[in-house]
């Protein structure tokens, strides 16, 4: 155990600052009990980090068994270590429904877009993709992670396509910046496993080549 002295100034500025986020002589006697303060260390030291017991409530919240309500507006979950927000498109709360023939954001259908640079075997850049989709309505990754901890709401032609081919489906409206200034974006996939299916994300790059995975975006 270290031996630490405060001074009188150390201890006002202490004081003052538990004044100031307005703590209360309990909860002050309760932060110098066991090693709390260890955890706050880990905070400033950048080796840990504060979350909200439920994070997950700032993003979605369950209406019924078919229908949430989400964030899109709420900053996204990063999708690996040192990632930063390099594009982030949606605002406010919007109604995200399954109905007996697809997915719905704000009563419009959500359709699933293919370049034509990407049929029949063609392929495309990234940033070409990227530059087809400006002005579409696409979807960001707040309403991809809702959909995966409600994997009951995924529309069964989002899971395989005519040929029974396992559908990639990326959700364009949150793009990432790496530590190496690369982009990507975050996307979507079911895969089968002995246990059943399993809902999945990943991530791809901006630059890299676009084979025919789909972007999620609200129909016209």
């Amino acid at each position: 155990m270290s031996e630490i002295m405060l001074d009188v100034g150390q201890a006002n500025e202490l004081k003052m600052a538990f004044m100031r986020n307005d703590w209360t002589n309990d909860e002050v006697k309760r932060l110098s009990e066991g090693n709390l303060l260890a955890g706050v260390r880990a905070v400033l030291s950048g080796t840990a980090k504060i979350k909200p017991v439920n994070e997950d409530a700032n993003r979605f919240v369950t209406l019924n068994e078919t229908t949430i309500a989400v964030n899109r507006g709420a900053a996204p979950n990063l999708p690996f270590n040192g990632a930063v927000v390099e594009q982030h498109v949606g605002e406010g709360w919007s109604i995200l429904e399954k109905r007996a023939d697809g997915l719905y954001l704000d009563w419009k259908k959500i359709v699933l877009f293919l370049s034509k640079r990407q049929k029949n075997g063609k392929w495309l850049k990234g940033y070409e993709l990227r530059e087809e989709l400006t002005d579409k309505p696409v979807l960001n990754a707040n309403i991809l992670d809702s959909i995966l901890i409600n994997t009951h709401l995924i529309p069964e032609d989002w899971k395989k396509d005519e040929n029974g081919n396992i559908r990639y489906v990326f959700f364009w409206g949150s793009i990432f910046r790496n530590s190496g200034r690369g982009l990507c974006v975050r996307g979507l996939y079911v895969s089968a496993m002995a246990s059943g299916a399993r809902a999945a994300t990943g991530s791809t790059a901006v630059g890299a080549t676009a084979f025919p995975r789909l972007c999620a975006q609200v129909s016209a």
